[in-house]
Parts: structure tokens; sequence; C-alpha cells
């Protein structure tokens, strides 16, 4: 049997606070310009973003541009970001993208979401990383934590990526967009995770509805 789905209440509260809680804003995955974020985003699918900060540095001194990756070997890109897993489409997708970047564009990323995902392998996760973090426009950027936690939290009833950053983008005001999703994120790793979520150190549990949690105590 289902659980009823509760939407937030106190939309604003909730966002207030866990700004608060985590006022760290940014992101982990380190890069020098927009398409070394962009390609360090791609391989961040699947991995965590301290064993891509290990990979990047040796991938990008043998390629220093958007051109030299574009025009690589897959088979020597393949070695380098194996560690990052699924190796094989991933050294294929940061080629792609690097060889469209340098033989279309000049090797210029443009800050618009079409733009970016009319890249090959670039999905609107990646661009929203991209546009918030490499050009600091507002964006929703819809990884595994930030899905899993507002519907628990009561701000999205979909699990559809896209439908997601739609009800962020309707629930919650512009320019809060980056520093809640760094928020979610960071909350989703250090207590709210998949399996058993530490709802007693949570700073929202008394504004949670706690969707998905079973047997958790419900504010009322």
């Amino acid at each position: 049997m289902e659980m009823a789905f509760t939407a937030q209440k106190h939309v604003r509260q909730v966002v207030a606070t866990l700004e608060k809680t985590y006022p760290g804003r940014g992101t982990a995955l380190e890069f020098k310009d927009p398409w070394q974020l962009l390609t360090a985003t791609i391989l961040s699918a699947q991995c965590t973003d301290v064993m891509v900060n290990k990979v990047t540095p040796r991938l990008f001194a043998a390629y220093p541009s958007v051109c030299a990756l574009g025009h690589a070997d897959i088979l020597a890109v393949e070695a380098i970001v194996k560690p990052t897993g699924f190796f094989h489409n991933k050294a294929k997708a940061i080629i792609a993208e690097s060889l469209e970047l340098c033989e279309k564009w000049g090797g210029t990323v443009t800050p618009e979401m079409d733009f970016l995902t009319g890249l090959p392998g670039v999905g609107r996760k990646t661009a929203n990383v991209v546009l918030a973090h490499a050009f600091g426009k507002q964006a929703v950027v819809v990884d595994t934590h930030v899905k899993r936690l507002t519907y628990r939290i009561g701000l999205s009833e979909s699990l559809v990526p896209e439908k997601v950053e739609q009800d962020i983008m309707a629930a919650v005001a512009e320019s809060h967009w980056n520093s809640l999703c760094d928020a979610l994120i960071a909350h989703g790793r250090s207590t709210c995770n998949a399996r058993r979520p530490d709802c007693d150190a949570c700073t929202i549990t008394g504004l949670c509805p706690k969707n998905g949690v079973p047997e958790a105590k419900v504010p009322r």
C-alpha cells in the first residue's frame, strides 16, 4: 500500500532553515573554466566528486584545451577516466562535446540551456550545474539527493527530474534556487540519506512530512 503524499506548507521556512544549516555554496568539483566544469560534471555521473577531482588534473594536463580533447584518441582518454566508472561512454561523451565546441563554436561555452543541452551527451542536470557554478546563474540542479529530498520534504510529488525541476521553480523564489539545491545536496549527504535518514538530527524535522519514510514521526 502506497503512502499518501503530503505537500509542504511552509516552503519559505524550510528553504531558509536549510540555507542557514548549510551556508556553503558551490560545487565540490574542481575546475578553471566552464568547459572544464562541463567535462567534470559528465564524468561525475554515478561517481564521487572526490574521484573526479583525482582524475581531472591528469585529464586536463594531457588535453589542456577544448580542441585537444576533441581530437584525442579515445583509448588514451578511456585509460585516464577509467576510475570514474562507465569509462567507455564517458570518454566518448567528453570527446564528443569537446569536438563540437571546438569545430562549431570556437571552443566557447555559451551560458544558455538550449546551447548546453544541444551538445552531445549533455542533459539538463549537467547544463544546470554549469549555469549555476561556472556562470553564476540561478538554476535548479536535480541530482539524486535533490530528487529524493524534494519528495520527502513535500516540494514535489514527482521523481522525474524534469518535473522536480519545474516544481521547485514554481514553489521557490528564483533567488534561492542555487542555495537551496546546494543545501539539499549537502543535507542528503550528511543527514537525509536514502535508507536511514537521521530525522533526529535534522533541522527541518518539525516541518517535514517525511514522505516515503517508513515509521517516521510526521509533524502535525
